[in-house]
């Protein structure tokens, strides 16, 4: 009789834990917030970029406003191509630098004869304080498809 009684526990036990389940959803990311934290640089007040590609033309700018104490601004911008495993190739004959001195700079180029692929815009801002310090900031666009 024990037996039984002990068969039968195990048996509720069994198909009171058959019957929870857990419930797990994932959720679909449909929009990326900007602006809500960015890090705190020395120099860099605002830094931002813009890759527009239509037709095979890619439409590069990036911009830089920096603190009053930043004397001298550069900016080198380079388009490059996705070509797998993480591994983003320059493009040849698509970088363009500019330097400036006081507190903002801006560079524009323009790359035509794209051939399709994934391309992003990288921009490498270097500022320097008045007192000699240089920071470097970089960041990336968003990525354009080209069919």
């Amino acid at each position: 009789m024990k037996i039984k009684r002990k068969i039968a526990l195990i048996l509720s036990a069994v198909m009171l834990c058959s019957g929870v389940s857990i419930s797990a959803s994932a959720r679909e990311i449909s929009e990326i917030v900007e602006d809500e934290a960015a890090p705190a640089y020395e120099n860099a007040f605002d830094v931002s970029n813009d890759l527009v590609i239509s037709s095979g033309t890619a439409k590069c700018s990036s911009r830089c406003i920096g603190t009053g104490d930043a004397v001298k601004v550069s900016i080198e911008q380079t388009l490059q191509k996705f070509w797998g495993l993480w591994i983003w190739n320059d493009v040849d004959g698509a970088s363009w630098t500019k330097t400036s001195n006081g507190t903002s700079a801006a560079v524009e180029g323009t790359k035509s004869g794209l051939s399709s692929g994934t391309y992003r815009l990288k921009s490498v801002f270097t500022l320097t304080s008045s007192s000699g310090k240089t920071e470097t900031v970089t960041i990336y666009s968003a990525e354009k498809t080209v069919g």
